[in-house]
């Protein structure tokens, strides 16, 4: 079995999705979840861990219009901004403290 995980998107309706994330859970989805929640036209975004010790979880996105599933695309790379913000932000901090 891979370490990488494995997404099946499924389509529920045309402005819904249920995105099976196979290998990761609350770590990734709550993160992208969020960041949905933020974004204009979302009408619901949640996920659901169906048993906690399967590391496997199921995100739902519902817009009120066009295509849920550039709405996630949206929100992932906003979400790499955030993380590569931080990441350089991080560093720098601790190249100072390891400086002193």
């Amino acid at each position: 079995m891979s370490d990488e995980p494995r997404v099946n998107v499924k389509r529920t309706k045309p402005n819904e999705v249920a995105v099976e994330v196979v290998g990761e859970s609350y770590t990734l989805l709550d993160p992208v979840a969020h960041i949905l929640h933020g974004l204009d036209g979302i009408e619901f975004a949640g996920y659901d861990v169906p048993h906690p010790l399967e590391d496997r979880g199921i995100l739902y996105v519902r817009v009120r219009e066009g295509d849920p599933v550039d709405t996630i695309l949206e929100a992932i790379g906003l979400l790499k901004e955030e993380y590569s913000e931080l990441r350089s932000s991080l560093l720098e901090e601790l190249t100072r403290v390891k400086a002193e």
